[in-house]
């Protein structure tokens, strides 16, 4: 295990905030794990705990002044006889993935070996552990849809509980490791269902187009899992910024579902600002709600690239929160959240939950 005091966490989160926490461990097993809390060890460490992957969900809001841990578990490993003949008649292939590998290193290893499942999910920052626990979703696939086991460490009874997809409640953006079980398990791996025969989810219809248009280019005659990954980064890359070279947590709001009264509300306004034919983007979330997509929101609001000091809204894309000059703070983009939030609330009454989780 690596240990350090006052550890610095400016590059283990995507915001780059500029905040250190009071200890930081790094361990590379799941025996480390057992040996470390069966020892009685984190008794002596600064409290409380926090578990973290690629830190491209959290905003730091101040110094931690706990113990963050952070996986170094990172393989792929297919596994033997784990796999039997999906819908399409084709092979099902079950695949182990530590919680420390990089989720698209995943996605690459998946489209080179023609396999699908995650592809539509490329380019999405973090660790597959976090993506376990987040439930990460993109064009029409979420984690949950490729997922079938997630292993973990029990750290009350320092034992391995594996849970099932089922057991795990995924929802959006949301598990059972966000809610009843949050602090307790650890994941250390997730276990997926590929398909070498399954073909594309294209159901964003963006995204059909820009398929349609890569295999005209390429001359080929139907798409690859290669492909649509391709395809998929292409858009991401347009859309939203490298939080290498600017910093942020990617989608700052969740999508908002509502009764469908508020959303007549909505239609209403939009008609009548834009006229009878326009059509709002929406998806029929069942029940008699609609989700909306909060980037549609704010925009109407002006913020669709408003900047103040040194932070500010990505211009192509006004769901992503940025740390424009690399120097904000939490305060300058927790102030920003409340003004974008409260103007769409006095525009549409409807209330925006913050994706990104605050620490």
């Amino acid at each position: 295990m690596k240990k350090s005091f006052n550890h610095d966490l400016s590059t283990s989160n995507t915001f780059r905030m500029n905040v250190s926490c009071a200890c930081y461990i790094e361990y590379d097993s799941v025996e480390e794990l057992a040996d470390f809390f069966s020892s009685g060890r984190q008794f002596d460490l600064p409290r409380p705990f926090l578990h973290i992957g690629g830190g491209s969900n959290l905003l730091f809001t101040k110094d931690f002044p706990g113990t963050v841990f952070h996986s170094g578990i990172r393989f792929v490993s297919p596994l033997e006889g784990g796999g039997q003949a999906d819908a399409s008649g084709a092979g099902e292939v079950m695949v182990e993935v530590g919680a420390g590998t990089r989720w698209d290193d995943f996605c690459g290893w998946c489209a080179e070996r023609g396999l699908w499942g995650p592809e539509n999910l490329s380019g999405i920052p973090g660790e597959t552990g976090a993506a376990a626990v987040q439930n990460i979703g993109a064009y029409g696939t979420e984690f949950k849809d490729v997922v079938r086991k997630i292993r973990c460490f029990d750290v009350v009874t320092c034992s391995v509980k594996t849970f099932s997809r089922d057991e795990c409640r995924y929802g959006y953006r949301d598990s059972i490791f966000k809610q009843a079980a949050k602090g307790r398990y650890i994941v250390t791996s997730a276990v997926f269902a590929l398909s070498s025969g399954a073909g594309p989810q294209l159901g964003y219809g963006h995204v059909k187009d820009a398929v349609e248009k890569a295999l005209s280019e390429n001359r080929q005659e139907s798409p690859t899992p290669e492909l649509v990954r391709s395809v998929i980064l292409g858009i991401r890359n347009s859309k939203l910024p490298d939080p290498a070279e600017m910093g942020n947590a990617g989608s700052f709001f969740k999508n908002p579902v509502v009764p469908k009264v508020f959303y007549d509300k909505v239609e209403h306004y939009a008609k009548s600002k834009y006229g009878q034919d326009y059509e709002v983007p929406h998806f029929d979330a069942g029940s008699g709600f609609i989700k909306i997509p909060a980037a549609w929101l704010i925009e109407q609001c002006g913020w669709k690239g408003y900047t103040e000091g040194n932070v500010g809204v990505y211009a192509k894309q006004p769901l992503v929160l940025v740390n424009r000059t690399g120097a904000a703070t939490p305060d300058e983009i927790i102030a920003l959240e409340k003004k974008i939030s409260d103007s769409v609330m006095n525009l549409f009454g409807i209330g925006l939950n913050p994706e990104v989780e605050h620490i």
